[in-house]
């Protein structure tokens, strides 16, 4: 498994957060998640720039002091830092929980067993996508998830009644995780691989992404290529701030905004084509 560099921020005033975690935005991190005091960025360390953490500190704003250590976490599995950490949620009729918890009380349940603490449903970006992928009509179409994680997303897309679900990632113990995840949800038919965007010929109906702003700048050309008629692209992975450097990039390609959703300061937009 690959290793992991995690940048762990301090934030005065902690007020500031959301300032920060755009801030943050802006570099090649994967994943956040806030704590007590700031917020911690998690990128491959061998993507890391040398100077990553001095140019973060570096922040363009005044009335804020940040600081910051490095922390490298060797490839491993998760699993039991997160049956200590990992408890259900509840998306409106749905509940997202880990084999090692009780059956859900609601009308309809998600087993996902996490590697690591990415696509879990606790993000609030992934919930943003789980709302708006709910509210969708998913009946006989076809759905990529682009950076598909734990796979929760893609799972939800079959459940919901897709003809065809895909899911990719970058990570070859993503679609390891997706793979054990799709068993533990009676799903058979879901295919779960490391091809990139640039491999699909066919186009798809529904395109999910939730990454990161930078990916998803580089990615949304060839998104709007992707989608058939009427298509529907959901994107999250990014802050209030970037919501206008996407949209504009995604109408310059073809796309028009036709929904976006907010929480704890990440959004989630929904393109038409």
């Amino acid at each position: 498994m690959r290793a992991y560099s995690a940048y762990h921020f301090t934030i005065f005033p902690i007020d500031k957060i959301e300032i920060v975690s755009a801030w943050l935005s802006t570099f090649s991190f994967e994943s956040f998640v806030q704590h007590d005091n700031g917020i911690s960025a998690y990128i491959p360390a061998d993507q890391a720039p040398v100077n990553l953490l001095e140019d973060c500190l570096a922040i363009p704003f005044t009335g804020i002091e940040l600081s910051g250590n490095v922390e490298t976490m060797a490839g491993q599995n998760w699993n039991a830092i997160w049956e200590a950490q990992f408890h259900p949620i509840s998306v409106a009729h749905w509940t997202v929980r880990a084999s090692f918890h009780k059956p859900a009380t609601t009308q309809n349940e998600l087993i996902i067993d996490p590697q690591m603490s990415f696509g879990t449903g606790h993000h609030a970006t992934t919930q943003l996508m789980f709302e708006q992928l709910i509210k969708l009509d998913c009946k006989r179409a076809s759905v990529l998830d682009v950076g598909t994680g734990t796979g929760v997303l893609a799972i939800l897309a079959k459940k919901l009644g897709a003809a065809t679900v895909l899911g990719i990632d970058i990570e070859d113990w993503c679609v390891e995780n997706a793979k054990e995840n799709a068993l533990k949800n009676d799903v058979l038919d879901i295919s779960f691989s490391n091809d990139g965007v640039g491999s699909f010929t066919s186009s798809f109906d529904i395109l999910l992404a939730n990454i990161n702003r930078n990916v998803l700048c580089e990615h949304i050309p060839q998104y709007a290529t992707m989608l058939s008629k009427d298509g529907v692209l959901l994107l999250s992975g990014f802050h209030y701030d970037d919501i206008v450097v996407l949209r504009d990039l995604a109408l310059k390609h073809g796309l028009r905004l036709d929904a976006k959703a907010e929480k704890e300061g990440w959004v989630c937009l929904k393109f038409i084509i």
